[in-house]
């Protein structure tokens, strides 16, 4: 079952499939987007919300599935995934190389922010923001949206150097929210230069998030590295800060 509520005022379109999903229900779903572009001459921006990986009854379904990509991917500017399903956030990551469109995932529990999200004509990129009020041999950050090249080169490796200036050591506490979309490639790279260029400059690392692999994949490294590290849910943000000044 696929269940379509196009919203004008709002220029979205929110789509909630349940099960298996036929070619007759892509077919009119892909009919009724295209009559609301040419009617209104907008395209609209995606909300697929669903609880688990719909699938497809039959190979009709999936080649009018792949008819749908094809023909609109260029034209949809955002598609916000709304699923606590792990395979769905897997799926983000690969179409994310495949369609012009920006994707990005929202919690089940986020709903309408991932309605204002697609709302709005402009995107946000990714930032690093200082995290302000700490101990100046703290270096605290708020890493939001997908992570640049730029985002390192601009703002954390300047901002690493100048602290090195005034302290020997220091100590870090970041934290990726919901928003957190990852790392562009050359940011991956830069990311793995920095890690091994920096392994003996910080003595303690907080990680705050609640982002379950990101917090398994924290503690598996963590254990290699020479500096002491915690990992913080993000509703122990003040725990987090506490152990960090000790």
């Amino acid at each position: 079952m696929l269940q379509i509520d196009i919203r004008p005022h709002d220029n979205i379109a929110i789509v909630t499939p349940d099960g298996e999903l036929t070619g007759e229900e892509i077919s009119k779903f892909s009919k009724k987007v295209n009559d609301y572009i040419n009617e209104t001459d907008q395209v609209p921006n995606l909300v697929l919300h669903t609880k688990s990986v719909p699938y497809w009854a039959n190979f009709d379904a999936l080649k009018k599935h792949l008819g749908f990509v094809r023909d609109h991917h260029r034209l949809v500017r955002k598609v916000a995934i709304v699923s606590d399903s792990k395979l769905l956030w897997l799926a983000r990551s690969i179409v994310d190389h495949f369609v012009v469109a920006k994707v990005r995932r929202f919690n089940e529990d986020s709903i309408d922010d991932a309605i204002a999200w697609a709302q709005i004509e402009e995107d946000h990129p990714g930032a690093i923001v200082e995290i302000e009020g700490l101990p100046n041999d703290v270096v605290g950050l708020d890493i939001k949206g997908l992570i640049t090249s730029q985002d390192y080169t601009h703002t954390l490796m300047p901002l690493i150097a100048e602290r090195e200036k005034m302290h020997e050591k220091l100590k870090m506490i970041c934290i990726l929210g919901e928003y957190f979309d990852g790392y562009s490639p050359s940011a991956m790279w830069d990311d793995l230069r920095f890690g091994f260029s920096h392994m003996t400059t910080f003595s303690k690392l907080a990680l705050v998030t609640d982002q379950e692999w990101i917090r398994n994949s924290a503690k598996f490294f963590g254990m290699l590295m020479p500096t002491e590290v915690m990992v913080f849910d993000r509703d122990e943000f003040e725990d987090a800060k506490n152990w960090i000044m000790e």
